[in-house]
């Protein structure tokens, strides 16, 4: 991509970063160290239901270069986004690195994303590649694509999109909190591009390769509860957008539906989590939202 007519230098000053901590293990410092110096200032925003000594310890070395909010509940990955977008507004910043606790950067990829900004056209998110363990995502890929949506984590967003579009839904709690937003941002003509040659590594859920039929799947072996969130969000997020997003909707709900099938095949504790997907169901009928469990 070549600058536009609407070129703007920006640099890492202009950028901060949010990590979203819940129940983290010590691992996550190694984490956030691969991008620590990569935004000009962090805000860590911990939902867990206790702080650890670990992190209150890893602020107080870097209380410079960070800021540290303890909820002392769970209030969900999209407010916790929302959170971290508000203090780096407040703060003067332009763009917002969202970060997972279980995410590492590798070097420079804020300095690519953000070069994808200079180009002038009107990005709301620029994200890198996300590959796992068994790097299912990687694949021949040009440099760069334009998506539709784009899991959170390893985002760089335009803080400015972020004012337009509205923050993310606190009604989804978690789960599609991160397709929801993006949905929002193409119906606001915000382009989320997709920078393939950026590989952050990220350890989504608790995925295991299992064969059947000579082919390879990959269950994420969510905990029983995620299921009742993925259930009833998936038809908040139908509800929502069946007229303005069919096609993009669409392939999500085949994403969910092969998300059934896995946990039939292959995972544990299989009559849990549909029930779980029932109680999921009958929670948006009652119009559920937000926090459940």
């Amino acid at each position: 991509m070549q600058p536009g007519d609407n070129y703007i230098a920006y640099n890492i000053d202009d950028v901060a970063g949010i990590v979203a901590l819940f129940n983290p293990e010590e691992s996550v410092v190694e984490n956030i160290f691969s991008y620590l110096n990569q935004v000009k200032f962090l805000i860590i925003v911990d939902n867990s239901e206790m702080s650890s000594s670990f992190i209150n310890d890893f602020v107080a070395l870097n209380k410079d270069k960070m800021e540290y909010i303890y909820n002392g509940e769970n209030l969900g990955v999209a407010a916790a986004l929302n959170i971290g977008a508000q203090k780096a507004i407040v703060r003067g910043y332009s763009f917002l690195l969202t970060m997972d606790q279980d995410s590492k950067a590798p070097p420079g990829m804020v300095g690519s994303l953000l070069g994808l900004f200079q180009t002038g056209e009107n990005i709301g998110i620029a994200s890198p590649l996300h590959s796992n363990k068994y790097g299912t995502h990687l694949k021949n890929r040009d440099d760069y694509q334009q998506a539709y949506s784009v899991m959170t984590s390893g985002n760089l967003m335009s803080l400015e999109a972020y004012k337009l579009t509205g923050g993310f839904c606190e009604d989804f709690f978690i789960d599609y909190v991160d397709i929801e937003y993006c949905f929002r941002l193409n119906n606001n003509k915000f382009k989320i591009i997709q920078l393939n040659t950026m590989i952050l590594n990220h350890n989504e859920a608790n995925l295991s390769e299992k064969k059947f039929l000579f082919k390879k799947y990959y269950p994420q072996n969510h905990s029983p509860f995620r299921m009742y969130y993925k259930t009833r969000n998936i038809l908040l997020l139908r509800h929502k957008f069946k007229l303005l997003n069919p096609v993009q909707l669409k392939h999500e709900y085949n994403l969910y539906i092969r998300t059934i099938v896995k946990i039939i095949l292959f995972e544990k504790q299989k009559l849990k989590k549909l029930k779980m997907c029932l109680l999921g169901f009958l929670g948006y009928l009652k119009g559920e939202k937000g926090r459940k469990f």
